[in-house]
């Protein structure tokens, strides 16, 4: 059976860290940052495929693919985020 890869706000803010994690909507982007156990800050950008207007659905229930993931870790989730607002430049 095919892995899912659709993903929602919802569950990437259940994902990650209730004390280090960050899950920001900006556009038709979502930027999620989170402590890696091997030390620094992870980053990683989805973009919704789904949008509340056409599906009658909240933002945070709307469908989002991958589009982008750092390969290095941060010293902090604001550098992180940098990555993410860098990318989509």
């Amino acid at each position: 059976m095919e892995k899912d890869i659709f993903t929602t706000i919802e569950k990437l803010q259940l994902a990650v860290s209730a004390s280090y994690g960050a899950v920001i909507q900006y556009g038709d982007k979502v930027f999620v940052t989170d402590i890696c156990w091997k030390g620094g800050f992870t980053a990683e950008i989805y973009e919704f495929i789904e949008f509340p207007e056409d599906t009658g659905l909240g933002n945070i229930e709307c469908r989002l693919v991958p589009w982008a993931e750092a390969e290095e870790t941060f010293k902090d989730n604001g550098h992180a985020l940098k990555w993410c607002f860098e990318q989509i430049k």
